[in-house]
């Protein structure tokens, strides 16, 4: 209690920025790109220790990236604390030099969280993994054709849903993405690799593992020397036994392989600590729920694997759906929610603390579309911003003001009508 309080206290003294992300029309970046940026966003993360964190409250600054669709009019947004500004359009600007980063207002504002609502009608639902988090989901690089290497983006499915809303409608997606530490979750995925290839796992026993474990070694010691004991009184020498092999791989099928692979990949690369939301808000007299939760489920499916990991809604403790016993008035209570962790973008709100994405499959869940992608009313630039030239002289100013002055010497303060001013 006295952690999240003194948390709270500081996150209010924060200020944030929410920014407006438009690429060109003609953008031929692969996800590639967004995988770069979030690998820059990565260097946020940073240690605190005992003092900062329970006195003054600090914790790990994180980023926001939403889609949103506003009656059919479509933007990226990326809500960040105001000093990591710099970051992320250095970030954004190092692999998109043509796109453009304007400061736009919180979208969010104006929405009631409580309910039930005079005006509008809420669906909204808080997507988890199903498997652990060492398990990757399908990548982006699974969307390009393995021989002529066309890439079919996954964003045009939800982009064109999105683009289907109308009027008094709102969708909005959102990825909170945490920075933190690899070592911890890095460990997790080996020690999943281990024993999913049948290798021994060394685990760490602190001094009460150890005196427990003190009276079973003396009578394991006893019990080897009776039995070394034979009637005739002469000792018994043990049996060599045979080395223990260090993998099963050699024993596993291909599928099985394919799922080691696919931890291991995920382990070499970033990871950041996420948790993803989704909230369909409408007014009540044109909600509805199937031209928003259907689509959205439906594109999130797009990177499920059965060998894998696969993304879902959870119903049972977030989501607006599922529910039975008492059905009003909870449904009203997580309405109110879910809306109240999207508005904040908590990172702890909802189911637990989140699972950890690494920026491969951060770049494939949001990254900028394509030229393939058509949604007549996504945000993109119209042309490509230009500098003035480089000899462009910057005086001109300077010197028609000297050459007044001379004129105006020689003739008493006016200015000759020949002058010329160009």
């Amino acid at each position: 209690m006295w952690l999240e309080y003194v948390q709270n206290k500081f996150m209010a003294k924060q200020t944030y920025v929410h920014l407006s992300v438009s690429v060109p029309k003609m953008n031929e970046q692969s996800p590639k790109a967004v995988e770069n940026v979030f690998s820059h966003l990565a260097g946020a993360h940073g240690s605190v220790n005992v003092y900062d964190k329970y006195v003054e409250g600090q914790k790990q600054p994180y980023f926001s990236m939403e889609i949103i669709s506003t009656e059919g009019y479509i933007q990226f947004i990326v809500r960040t604390n105001t000093k990591f500004r710099d970051l992320v359009e250095a970030s954004i600007f190092a692999q998109y030099p043509d796109a453009e980063i304007a400061e736009v207002p919180d979208y969010t504002e104006g929405f009631s969280t409580k309910f039930p609502n005079d005006e509008y009608d809420l669906w909204g639902t808080e997507f988890i993994i199903t498997e652990k988090e060492c398990y990757p989901l399908r990548s982006y690089k699974e969307f390009e054709h393995p021989l002529t290497g066309e890439f079919k983006d996954p964003m045009a499915a939800l982009l064109e849903n999105y683009s289907r809303i109308g009027r008094g409608e709102h969708v909005w997606f959102q990825i909170i993405a945490v920075p933190i530490g690899q070592k911890e979750w890095k460990a997790r995925g080996i020690a999943e690799v281990k024993k999913l290839i049948g290798a021994e796992t060394k685990s760490k026993k602190g001094l009460t593992d150890f005196i427990s474990n003190v009276p079973m070694k003396i009578l394991e010691a006893a019990g080897d020397i009776v039995s070394l004991e034979g009637e005739s009184g002469v000792t018994k020498s043990k049996k060599p036994e045979k080395p223990k092999e260090k993998s099963q791989m050699l024993y596993m099928s291909p599928g099985e392989k394919d799922v080691v692979a696919g931890i291991e990949l995920k382990l070499s690369k970033i990871g950041f600590r996420c948790k993803i939301r989704a909230i369909y808000v409408a007014k009540k007299e044109v909600f509805q729920k199937s031209r928003a939760a259907h689509p959205l489920i439906g594109a999130m499916k797009q990177f499920n694997t059965v060998n894998l990991n696969s993304i879902k809604p959870d119903y049972k403790k977030v989501g607006t759906g599922g529910i039975i016993l008492f059905k009003k008035t909870r449904l009203n209570y997580r309405r109110g929610k879910i809306l109240r962790a999207y508005k904040s973008r908590s990172d702890w709100a909802g189911m637990g603390t989140g699972f950890v994405l690494n920026i491969e499959e951060l770049a494939t869940l949001y990254h900028f579309p394509d030229i393939s992608v058509k949604a007549p009313l996504l945000k993109k630039t119209e042309a490509k911003r230009g500098e003035p030239p480089f000899a462009l002289p910057m005086e001109i100013e300077k010197q028609i003001v000297s050459s007044s002055e001379e004129a105006r010497d020689e003739d008493e303060g006016e200015i000759p009508d020949n002058l010329p001013i160009e």
